[in-house]
Parts: C-alpha cells; sequence; structure tokens
C-alpha cells in the first residue's frame, strides 16, 4: 500500500451512535475494547467476560450489534484455543488417522474465526464512525484492510486503494505503523480465503503418526496465533484512543444542566463521509 495517506485513508468523524444514551445523558462509548481484552488473555494477562442477549435489554446496555457478535466470537474462540492446546499434548493414546482428522478440524476452524474475530472487531468500531455500514457490513477482512475507492468509481483512471482500518488508525497517528504489519494482517486474509477457495481442499489428509499430527498443529496454530496477537495490538490501540477520545467528549458535559451533546460536538462537518449510508443486505 502506498504511503499517501490522502489516498488510502477515509477522514471520518464520530456521529451520535457512538455513545450509549440514557434519558439524554452520554454514559460511555457504544463499544467495548475486546481486541484489548482478548489479546490479555492470549498472553495470560487477563480474562475474558461476554455479553448475552439478556445484557441488552438493560438501560445501560450498548446498542453496538458488533459489540455482541465479538463478544460471542471471542469467547468462543477461547474454547477453541484450549481445545486445541488440549489435543496438541500427548496426553492420551489415539488413533494417527482420528489424529490427523483431529489436526485439519481443529486447523481450519482457527483460520476461520481468527478472520472472523479480526473482521467484527473492526466493525465494532467503525460503527461509532459516519462511514456508512454499506462500505463495511459484510466486508470480508481483506476488503477492510484494502479496498477499492468507491467513490471514484466514475473516474476514468483506475481507482485508487483505501483501508478502513488504516483510516481508523489515521486519526490517532497509528497508520505508519500499522501500514508496515500490513503484509502481516494479509496473511489472515489470505489464509481463510485459500481455505474458503479450496473447499474441501483446504488441506492434505498426510500419513503421518498421532504425535506428527500434534507437533503439526501446535506450530501451525503457535503461527496463527502470534498472528492474531499481532492484529489485536493494533486494533487495540485503536479502541484505547477512540475511548479516550469519546470519554473526553463526555467529560466535556455538563451533566448538571443535561445537556445533550450538540452535532458539532461529535461532526467536523470538513470531514467528508466515504459515502452515503446504504440499506439492505
Amino acid at each position: 500500500m502506498a504511503n499517501d495517506n490522502s489516498k488510502d485513508h477515509v477522514e471520518w468523524y464520530f456521529r451520535n451512535e457512538a455513545v450509549i444514551w440514557l434519558e439524554g445523558m452520554p454514559l460511555g462509548p457504544n463499544f467495548y475494547p475486546l481486541a484489548t481484552e482478548l489479546r490479555n488473555w492470549m498472553l495470560r494477562q487477563g480474562s475474558l467476560s461476554y455479553l448475552t442477549a439478556k445484557d441488552k435489554l438493560l438501560p445501560q446496555a450498548p446498542t453496538n450489534q458488533y459489540t455482541y457478535d465479538g463478544s460471542i466470537l471471542a469467547l468462543t474462540y477461547s474454547q477453541l484455543i484450549n481445545e486445541s492446546s488440549d489435543f496438541s499434548k500427548p496426553t492420551q493414546h489415539i488413533d494417527p488417522t482420528e489424529a490427523e482428522i483431529k489436526r485439519i478440524r481443529y486447523y481450519t476452524e482457527h483460520v476461520s474465526y481468527v478472520a472472523r474475530l479480526c473482521e467484527v472487531l473492526i466493525k465494532q468500531l467503525l460503527f461509532c464512525t459516519n462511514i456508512g455500514d454499506g462500505n463495511y457490513r459484510g466486508s470480508a477482512l481483506g476488503s477492510l484492510l484494502s479496498k477499492n475507492c468507491t467513490t471514484c468509481q466514475e473516474c476514468k483512471d483506475k481507482r485508487h486503494r483505501i483501508s478502513l482500518l488504516g483510516s481508523l488508525a489515521h486519526r490517532y497517528h497509528l497508520c505508519g505503523e500499522y501500514e508496515l504489519c500490513l503484509h502481516e494482517h494479509v496473511k489472515i486474509a489470505n489464509r481463510r480465503r485459500e481455505m474458503e477457495a479450496a473447499h474441501s481442499g483446504v488441506t492434505q489428509l498426510k500419513v503421518q503418526s498421532a504425535a506428527d499430527a500434534r507437533k503439526q498443529l501446535h506450530e501451525d496454530l503457535t503461527k496463527s496465533g502470534n498472528e492474531l496477537i499481532h492484529m489485536l495490538r493494533h486494533i487495540s490501540d485503536i479502541e484505547e484512543k477512540m475511548a479516550e477520545e469519546l470519554n473526553t467528549l463526555i467529560a466535556a458535559n455538563t451533566p448538571r444542566a443535561r445537556l445533550i451533546f450538540k452535532r458539532e460536538d461529535f461532526n467536523n462537518t470538513s470531514s467528508p463521509a466515504l459515502e452515503t449510508p446504504q440499506t439492505g443486505a
């Protein structure tokens, strides 16, 4: 990706849905630092919490659907990690063919979950911006990392590429480090894309011992896990900056006067949206 930020990044601003409201009062950011929490858990530095359908009924609950989706995905992925780790340990005898089938299943599930997690964590943050959801709602990870600009499709020249994750990072001067690591992030997207394109041919059944199957799974998942931890660090940095900015806006509000944010508090009208929000699937 080129270093021309005017082409790679979209200027954005917060919309009113960026915060949780209760009786006209802003309570806090309308997202949860899921990337931060999951990364800490993977590094054995914290635990995972989650949100349920019952939590949605609480008056102070987030209205960001990606927050709930991401919460459950992270929790499910944590169980997958634990199960895979248990299998990788030679604690009990297993038939070599059964071991190989389990290796394939665990690896395939990891590839899928890692990409899905990255997608929902990025979309949770995009939901808080004026970038229309038609630009990201059904997008796979590769499109969130780099996609053709949709606003210049009428131009005769070749359309430039933009990065929605890079756009989130750009606001907080984090895009330089992010772009240096882009090739690492693309590996996650490519691995899932190749797996889906290959369908049943995603990986071959090898004739190997159960010990070798376990060893290969451990090596593959360690590599995939390290790539995810790397990606989570970038998303976590953005989560922190966005929460800090929103909390500053909330603190500037006057609770005693029960003032509601004015539109200009959130919206910089000189910053154009990527495109008009779209409806539909």
